[in-house]
């Protein structure tokens, strides 16, 4: 890849406005339903199951579910959505906030990360 081309993707990639939120992580056996914030929705997906292929996440109930049903059990999705003008700028409080919100109407939801 020449410099030119490599100079464009490292562009684009820091113009994209990836979906902010909260992810959904729905075990389909039992419809157990976890619950994270998310400033990049896919690589949130993406490191979760990195880590829970690993063994080593330190929800416990969420491995065990992981470990007995496998990736093809469980279904990720962006149930709660951040609108924001400025990708560059720190959402995470509001990030935050919408989980909150989110589990608050929604009790029988838990979090991925304890």
């Amino acid at each position: 890849m020449d410099s030119e081309r490599k100079k464009q993707l490292k562009q684009a990639y820091g113009e994209r406005r990836p979906a902010m939120g909260v992810l959904e992580m729905r075990c389909l056996a039992t419809g157990e339903r976890f619950l994270i914030a998310s400033r990049d929705p896919r690589a949130t997906e993406n490191g979760l199951v990195a880590r829970f292929d690993g063994g080593n996440h330190p929800n416990k109930c969420l491995q065990a579910l992981w470990n007995k049903h496998g990736r093809g059990g469980f279904a990720f999705a962006l149930v709660e959505e951040l609108e924001y003008d400025d990708a560059h700028e720190d959402h995470a409080e509001e990030l935050q906030a919408l989980l909150e919100l989110y589990l608050e109407e929604h009790p029988e939801a838990k979090r991925v990360w304890k």
